[in-house]
């Protein structure tokens, strides 16, 4: 039976509507926030231990090498700030090495999977305040810690960035300047630019975590908005976009069919694709001049040693 609009909780409203909205343009696309229910967090948490997946284990090595500097660079008494913290493994390597840390702010749009990585922090610094808040980093928010805490720094590894088209990522990173202020620094971490067989394994993986990871969305849908997706009519795929330099994941429909949402129906022919998330890869240069019309200017960058992966100290210009 289908879900009536008068039945879906107050909480989706949002997630309909971009569903609805998403799913009617001319380019059927999904975002890619919707992903990381818990299910989707920890699907994606299995993609960060596959062979072909390099950025998680190269970014936390990298890390490890330079979490004194880092240290160092902060300075005590800090406010550290993580939009989508996810699993929390990153953020502890850092923590273990900062002086006398004042308070951890980690941010999810999946409270559940939050709230049980900050209780896990929480054991493992049991010294440190930490705040979790469950919301959506694409939107702005004011600081809500103590006022004297100026020392505010924004930890955003993963080369989550690159989800954000470039126009996106400068008004991010515009609005993360204005939280963390003057006396702040945002820690951020990218992938390179690199061979395009490279870059397409590391999204079409041989386990098939990535398309189940995808096709989650679909389920999601089906459990919560009263979708009707049969997830064996839809294929994975993950393809290099040279000339916009993004790795782009699509859903594609292996035959014509209609599917109905919330008593909506939406058709699609065979091979139609709906877009469900964009993954920007940068040149060193490339991601300064991004970073310098948000207003902000690299003190130091850090590259691995296979050259795959940057983390940028930045500050305001």
């Amino acid at each position: 039976m289908q879900t009536k609009v008068s039945e879906v909780p107050l909480s989706q409203i949002d997630f309909l509507n971009d569903v609805i909205q998403g799913l009617s343009s001319s380019q059927k696309s999904l975002p890619c926030k919707y992903f990381y229910d818990e299910a989707g967090s920890n699907l994606f948490e299995a993609i960060c231990d596959l062979d072909e997946y390099y950025i998680t284990r190269t970014e936390l090595k990298l890390i490890e090498k330079i979490k004194f500097e880092l240290a160092d660079m902060i300075g005590s008494n800090a406010a550290i700030i993580e939009p989508g913290a996810g699993a929390g493994i990153k953020i502890q390597t850092l923590l273990s090495a900062l002086n006398s840390p004042a308070l951890y702010v980690p941010t999810d749009i999946s409270a559940d999977f939050l709230f049980y990585s900050a209780q896990k922090i929480q054991q493992q610094f049991p010294d440190l305040e930490v705040m979790p808040i469950q919301g959506d980093f694409n939107q702005p928010f004011e600081w809500v810690g103590k006022k004297e805490l100026t020392n505010r720094v924004m930890f955003f590894p993963g080369s989550t960035i690159g989800n954000f088209t470039p126009s996106q990522a400068m008004a991010f990173l515009t609005n993360q300047a204005k939280l963390v202020g003057k006396d702040g620094a945002i820690i951020i971490g990218f992938d390179l630019v690199k061979p395009i067989e490279r870059l397409e394994a590391a999204y079409n993986d041989n386990k098939g975590v990535t398309a189940e990871f995808n096709k989650n969305l679909l389920s999601r849908i089906n459990n919560e908005l009263g979708g009707d997706f049969d997830l064996n009519q839809f294929e994975h795929q993950a393809i290099f976009n040279v000339q916009q330099s993004r790795i782009e994941m699509h859903l594609k429909s292996k035959t014509n069919q209609s599917v109905s949402i919330n008593q909506q129906s939406f058709n699609f022919s065979k091979n139609e694709s709906i877009h469900t998330e964009n993954s920007y890869k940068y040149s060193q240069q490339d991601f300064v001049l991004l970073a310098l019309k948000a207003g902000l200017k690299s003190e130091k960058h850090w590259v691995d040693e296979n050259n795959l992966i940057s983390i940028h100290y930045l500050t305001l210009a």
